[in-house]
């Protein structure tokens, strides 16, 4: 068994009576004014080293709620509510609960009082394939209030421009193989990669909606498969519908309605030289938002990208140029998985248009 998170409530509670009092006025860092000590906390970032310093003392706990930028990684953790009367009353929190742990509940709770916040980077990962060797697939998602499109894109193996494999099987046949256990692998995480981010979303929309100052805002995958972020325009629309929407609308999940998936053998990237080999690539899109897909290029949505990141995005947008029109489309329906207990997911089924 773990040890329990310096998060945990009673942990909390312990260590905050423990330091009611100041810190000691004969200590160096004592003597420091606020202004200065602030400066000194705005340069940790991580929230859990903000935690400890919390916890020093009244005074230090009130300057360390000032700082304006945190960071942290969460791993998942084993969702276990042990007592019906401990469950949080808001589906939110609930959802919270039931995806990564009491832990991960007490952690957001602590961070919601940075009432100063501006700029704030969760890593996460994803629960629904923390199993999975899936080094090799990405995805983007078009969102504002709503998910708009969900883009994924899993190719057997990677290569630079010199045929260097980057990523995933070099053997030119198994690269090229996709047999059907393996597209439907494929497909199944794809749909599991769209539930974990409508789970982020909601988060996402509460977060916007505790911490009134934000400019900045990430949620990302530790695996670096995909991110989802919010800054400048985009993020004032979002603010603006979130401070007047009601929780029932903040906990509504709108989710895509149209499926587009290929298979492509062999794919060469025009601008980075990368090739791509045996690819399965989808698209989930909302019936009303269809085709709606410039927010690839967004500086707001994808934030900083390494080499490998941008050949990603550049064979997303030439498929969707080259091969949208030639898709199988079909229809989504999603249904409320009710024997799923504290955790409740969607399940889907596929139609044909």
């Amino acid at each position: 068994m773990s040890p329990p998170s310096i998060f945990c409530p009673k942990k909390l509670r312990n260590l905050e009576k423990s330091g009611e009092g100041d810190a000691n006025d004969s200590s160096p860092i004592s003597r420091l004014p606020d202004e200065i000590i602030l400066l000194i906390l705005n340069r940790l970032i991580d929230l859990k080293t903000l935690c400890f310093c919390y916890l020093v003392s009244k005074r230090f706990s009130s300057i360390v709620l000032q700082v304006d930028a945190i960071s942290f990684a969460s791993p998942v953790l084993n969702p276990h509510i042990s007592d019906k009367k401990t469950i949080p009353s808001k589906s939110f929190l609930r959802m919270i609960s039931s995806l990564y742990g009491e832990s991960f509940l007490s952690v957001y709770r602590f961070l919601i009082k940075f009432k100063g916040v501006k700029s704030l980077c969760i890593e996460l990962l994803a629960p629904g394939h923390s199993a999975v060797d899936s080094r090799l697939f990405k995805w983007k998602v078009n969102f504002t209030k709503k998910i708009e499109s969900f883009i994924f894109l899993w190719p057997n193996s990677l290569c630079d421009k010199d045929g260097f494999c980057v990523n995933g099987n070099g053997d030119e046949e198994g690269s090229l193989e996709l047999n059907s256990d393996l597209l439907k692998n494929k497909h199944i995480i794809s749909f599991q990669c769209l539930q974990d981010i409508m789970a982020w979303h909601v988060m996402l929309l509460y977060l916007v909606n505790d911490l009134p100052m934000l400019e900045e805002v990430c949620i990302s995958d530790s695996g670096r498969r995909g991110r989802l972020s919010l800054s400048g325009k985009k993020l004032s629309e979002v603010k603006e519908w979130v401070h007047s929407a009601s929780e029932t609308m903040l906990n509504r999940v709108n989710v895509p309605t149209i499926l587009r998936n290929c298979y492509i053998p062999v794919f060469k990237l025009p601008v980075s030289g990368y090739v791509m080999k045996g690819i399965y690539f989808c698209v989930m899109e909302m019936k009303d938002m269809e085709g709606g897909n410039e927010f690839l290029m967004s500086s707001e949505n994808g934030g900083f990208e390494d080499k490998e990141e941008s050949a990603y995005t550049e064979a997303m947008m030439e498929i969707l140029k080259k091969y949208k029109g030639m898709m199988l489309t079909q229809n989504l329906r999603w249904n409320l998985d009710e024997e799923a207990g504290q955790h409740p997911r969607l399940q889907f089924q596929i139609s044909e248009p």
